[in-house]
């Protein structure tokens, strides 16, 4: 561990944490509150609820996830009694019209107005409802880098001449700019990140990552020295002292830090992830030491905040306002300057195509299995990985493992497994993982009792076991834009789990799903879902062979492997070399 380092972090800490209070005090307290660890959050809410007055025991139901009381609270506490509290709860419960009429009656109340103004996309409203403060500038400066044209200043920076690309026999070196990455975050994105890296470093390539800057001080953790080795991949962390005060100024701050450790290592290419802060930074950084760079397009930033309005009207709304269209307009932009495009699948450059994007950049490099699939015994039936996991083995058990938002469609699989055992069918719930709609799915699943598990946050590994444990796997998406169009990993690890998939019939699902490998029904149908969970319990045959069929699949076409080579054809078309 490297003390000055961890110092460093201690210190940017400390100042982003005083920049958060000055800015508003309730928001952060609430946030904090929220992200503790849970027994902590719990004891919290505990608290909290034992105070009087409305917002208090409102903010207690929250924070136990108890959200149908906290609505209910909300809901009938009289005005004269409102508070701003009570309004920023209303407003993350998704009330957007109670939180509006809150902020209307209880005076100060700017800084909620903006918040509701923000949430709803209506940039320009939020940014004007706010007097002069360091809030105000800080939206200003996020609106400027969405502004059509803008990039990152790296005028300051002046590299020193870079030495000419090495000839073919020469590894290529890429540096790869992300969001975020093990082991500090285990998502699907970390993990696909992590995966890649290791699939060109093993065929030979130089490879480096770099995450975006105060990370991972930004969740929470220390970094205990500025690089940090992951199966032998190097994670580069970009912690300045101080952080950056606006949008526009870290961007460029970022780009100049990118610039120069890219010049320094020799880097041949620049690649970078959805959304489009990375692009700007990684392109603005790629321009200054004149090398190429890639944009891969991981899914539509604007459509999944869109689909994370609370209703349909909401999420209509958000389709329809300034953010939407500023960000759509951004990632296009950001997509067209790179010098090539990758995404995951036939509907998403369908996508990028229809929004101008030269479908000869595009190269689709779908999601694949790593050898942590590839390896799991699926020879284990899942009542003997239940009986291990200590969960019942009798009934026919579906269920996921997944980021617990609203998209996912798990309500519909909640109520579809509850029409299930009303009609006689011993299926039973498991979902593994955590997110902003686990709260609301809890207590929507209170009526199954012990036929509905749900684990919590667990790791890659134990994520797997979890789904060995299922008879299916099911993916029942909504019927949104975003699900419409962006291709999860889910079903492809399912079927290389040798587990039946159910997945909704959408265009973004429909395509990775062989017809011999799982079903497809009618998105957001709930009895529909349950009369093909019902048909599938009742059919061992069907759900072994359909099993077998996705694995074999998945072995012979999506491992990672085979299909992380593609980063590498991809890197030598825009450098014209021919790779080693």
């Amino acid at each position: 561990m490297k003390t000055g380092f961890v110092a460093k972090q201690v210190v940017n800490a400390l100042a982003t944490t005083a920049s958060h209070v000055s800015e508003d005090r309730v928001f952060f307290a609430m946030q904090l509150a929220r992200r503790l660890p849970p027994p902590v959050s719990r004891t919290v809410g505990r608290l909290l609820g034992s105070l009087p007055g409305p917002a208090s025991t409102a903010a207690g139901a929250w924070l136990f996830g108890r959200e149908s009381q906290a609505r209910e609270i909300v809901t009938s506490t009289e005005p004269t009694k409102a508070t701003r509290l009570l309004g920023e709860i209303a407003l993350n419960l998704g009330m957007l019209e109670t939180a509006s009429r809150i902020a209307a009656s209880v005076p100060g109340s700017q800084t909620l107005l903006s918040r509701i103004h923000w949430t709803e996309g209506r940039i320009s409203e939020a940014i004007d409802a706010l007097p002069e403060s360091r809030r105000r500038r800080r939206l200003e400066s996020e609106r400027e880098t969405l502004a059509p044209g803008w990039r990152p200043d790296v005028d300051d920076y002046v590299p020193a001449r870079r030495s000419p690309r090495p000839a073919a026999d020469v590894p290529l070196s890429s540096m790869h700019i992300l969001t975020n990455s093990l082991p500090h975050t285990r998502s699907g994105y970390a993990y696909r990140s992590h995966l890649i890296l290791r699939t060109l470093r093993d065929a030979g390539h130089d490879v480096v990552a770099a995450t975006r800057p105060s990370y991972p001080m930004t969740i929470g953790r220390l970094s205990p020295q500025p690089a940090e080795a992951v199966d032998g991949i190097e994670y580069l962390r970009h912690v300045p002292l101080l952080p950056a005060t606006t949008p526009t100024t870290r961007l460029s701050e970022q780009a100049a830090w990118i610039a120069e450790h890219a010049r320094r290592r020799g880097t041949d290419v620049l690649h970078t992830t959805t959304h489009y802060v990375n692009g700007l930074a990684t392109g603005a950084a790629a321009r200054a030491i004149g090398i190429p760079w890639v944009y891969e397009v991981r899914g539509v930033l604007e459509e999944t905040w869109a689909a994370a309005g609370a209703t349909p009207s909401a999420r209509g709304s958000r389709r329809r306002s300034e953010r939407f269209a500023l960000m759509r307009a951004k990632e296009i932009e950001v997509a067209r300057d790179a010098d090539a495009v990758i995404t995951l699948g036939e509907t998403m450059r369908d996508h990028l195509i229809g929004n101008g994007i030269d479908e000869n950049s595009i190269t689709v490099i779908p999601n694949a299995v790593s050898e942590a699939v590839v390896s799991a015994d699926v020879s284990v039936a899942p009542a003997e990985m239940r009986e291990r996991l200590n969960l019942p083995t009798s009934g026919v058990w579906v269920g996921t493992a997944a980021s617990i938002v609203a998209y996912e469609g798990l309500d519909d699989l909640v109520d579809s497994v509850i029409i299930a055992r009303s009609k006689g069918v011993d299926l039973r719930l498991l979902i593994a993982g955590d997110g902003v709609a686990l709260p609301e799915l809890r207590e929507r699943a209170a009526a199954l009792g012990d036929a509905a598990v749900f684990t919590g946050r667990v790791s890659q590994d134990a994520a797997i076991d979890y789904q060995l444990a299922l008879d299916a796997i099911v993916v029942p998406r909504k019927n949104e834009p975003v699900c419409r169009l962006v291709t999860p990993i889910k079903p492809i690890e399912a079927m290389g789990l040798a587990r039946p998939v159910v997945i909704s019939d959408l265009p973004a699902l429909r395509e990775l799903l062989p017809t011999d490998s799982g079903l497809w029904t009618e998105p957001e149908n709930p009895h529909r879902l349950a009369e093909v969970l019902s048909e599938l319990a009742v059919d061992s045959e069907a759900r072994q062979n359909f099993g077998k069929n996705g694995r074999e699949y998945v072995l012979s076409s999506r491992r990672w492997k085979d299909i992380g080579q593609r980063y590498g054809q991809v890197y030598s078309e825009i450098l014209g070399v021919i790779s080693k």
